[in-house]
């Protein structure tokens, strides 16, 4: 797929040079090149409705799942008038099939009468969730625990708050179920379970208790607190931003405030990429970064809890892919620190990182 980029001013879906001299010529591609949604429209002198210049410079296959028609009346214009030659267009055409007949989308069947065809049973089946829920668990890094506060005894009362604790929404991300993951609801995520969910279940199963809040407010003071904040859904270029920060502060104004009680604080970071995120280090007791869970929530409150008999369920193994940024403001020309600890039995090593990025 030919994205959106530019290479030196020049949008790559009309970048002959990388398109056909360098992919299909010194690299031998012998596949076939599409176009990102509509990219071929950036193209200068193009519009979404007709652009010659992206197939004489190697695109084999616009994706304009919107504009597709007058796109094809357009190109076949074109073609007849030999704005697109005829060789470039047999050349696309062939790519496109050769393709189609090595994964023999010919000869198979529709996918209603193969083998797994119309078995929608199996799909979020016990085994499937176990593995998800596995790999949220393995997933999951700690950043910080102090005094050994993780993993948490279930038998006690626990607060669990924040805006990410109950929305399966923000835990799943963009692209579910609609391109930036907003406008859904809990009733369009069958069988799966909440991280407020996921901890009030193990919670019980311990001989504890849970309340859920979305602020520092409890009916009965808590043994410890669980703090779940993050992004909200996004997808593609509408996630971009220039400050490498949270744009809400309210989960900070809950930490402190139950910091002041003396309630131990476990902060749950859901994200899907690295942000400043010193505030909230220095201020819990505790803080793993959860990424985005997906539907097993669960798999977060197999890290936190020991089992009922008190003994640790799960050791962490996630480890950071990527430095975190030191400042909200960092660029390439400034410095960033990695940040990585193995195991919820490294407290001072955890504390000598978390004072590094303070």
């Amino acid at each position: 797929m030919i994205s959106f980029s530019s290479w030196r001013g020049e949008k790559l879906t009309g970048h002959r040079g990388l398109m056909t001299d360098v992919l299909k010529g010194r690299l031998d591609f012998q596949g076939f090149a599409v176009s990102d949604w509509n990219a071929h429209g950036q193209i200068a002198g193009c519009t979404n409705e007709s652009c010659p210049r992206a197939v004489n410079a190697g695109l084999d296959m616009y994706m304009a799942p919107d504009s597709w028609k007058p796109l094809w009346l357009s190109t076949l214009a074109q073609v007849k008038s030999g704005a697109i030659p005829m060789s470039r267009l047999n050349d696309a055409v062939a790519r496109i099939l050769r393709v189609k007949m090595r994964l023999r989308l010919f000869e198979a069947p529709a996918p209603s009468r193969r083998a797994l065809g119309g078995k929608f049973e199996l799909l979020g089946s016990p085994e499937h969730r176990a593995l998800a829920r596995q790999a949220v668990r393995e997933s999951l890094v700690l950043l910080k625990n102090q005094r050994q506060l993780l993993p948490l005894k279930p038998k006690a009362h626990i607060l669990v708050t924040g805006e990410g604790a109950d929305d399966l929404a923000q835990q799943s991300g963009g692209w579910t179920l609609t391109w930036q993951g907003t406008g859904v609801e809990r009733k369009h995520f069958p069988g799966a379970t909440s991280i407020w969910e996921g901890i009030e279940a193990a919670v019980k199963a311990g001989g504890g208790s849970a309340e859920r809040s979305r602020d520092a407010r409890y009916r009965a003071k808590p043994d410890a607190a669980i703090v779940v904040f993050g992004e909200q859904p996004y997808a593609e270029f509408q996630g971009d931003t220039k400050v490498l920060a949270l744009p809400h502060s309210e989960h900070l104004e809950t930490m402190r405030a139950l910091k002041a009680q003396g309630i131990p604080v476990v902060a749950v970071f859901l994200s899907g990429r690295p942000l400043w995120q010193n505030r909230e280090l220095n201020l819990a007791d505790a803080y793993v970064a959860a990424w985005l869970p997906g539907s097993e929530g669960g798999g977060i409150a197999d890290m936190l809890f020991r089992r009922p008999d008190g003994s640790v369920a799960y050791d962490f193994r996630g480890r950071l892919s990527r430095s975190w940024p030191r400042t909200a403001g960092q660029t390439r020309s400034t410095s960033a620190r990695r940040i990585t600890t193995r195991c919820s039995r490294c407290a001072s090593a955890s504390l000598s990182r978390t004072r590094a990025i303070s």
